[in-house]
């Protein structure tokens, strides 16, 4: 049987050998933002019926997303003194950015719950969460 050599097969010129030229990301940051992902999963789990549920869950949330942000930080320092492309750094950092973000929404929010639960007036940020109609309070 004869085979037909495939055009795209270069033995003059192989690929190079991606491994040797991009560093492997550390295996304990690796293991940190998947043992994070694990951790959001349960925290988004928790029990949401009451409003100190709410309060309780929505902290947890915000623990996780807080030590996500910190871990991003981490593999962003990594991936600039590897010398990988910058876009690789960027792409990091907004990671990070974003994980401080969700986690300062979800500690605004659980201080919500909070106030929702111990029935004082939450913030004026909460938006849907706000509960000014339900202790009679006019803008």
């Amino acid at each position: 049987m004869r085979t037909t050599p495939d055009p795209h097969h270069d033995t003059k010129h192989p690929a190079p050998d991606v491994g040797r030229l991009i560093p492997e990301v550390p295996a304990h940051i690796v293991a940190a933002l998947g043992a994070l992902d694990d951790a959001y999963n349960a925290a988004a789990a928790l029990p949401h019926r009451s409003n100190v549920e709410h309060a309780e869950r929505a902290l947890c949330l915000a623990r996780v997303c807080a030590r996500r942000a910190a871990w991003w930080r981490v593999l962003a320092r990594f991936t600039y003194r590897a010398g990988l492309h910058p876009l690789h750094g960027k792409a990091v950092v907004i990671s990070a950015g974003t994980e401080r973000d969700r986690a300062r929404f979800w500690r605004d929010s659980a201080a919500d719950w909070r106030a929702r639960a111990d029935r004082v007036l939450t913030s004026d940020t909460a938006g849907a969460l706000s509960n000014w109609h339900e202790l009679g309070v006019t803008a």
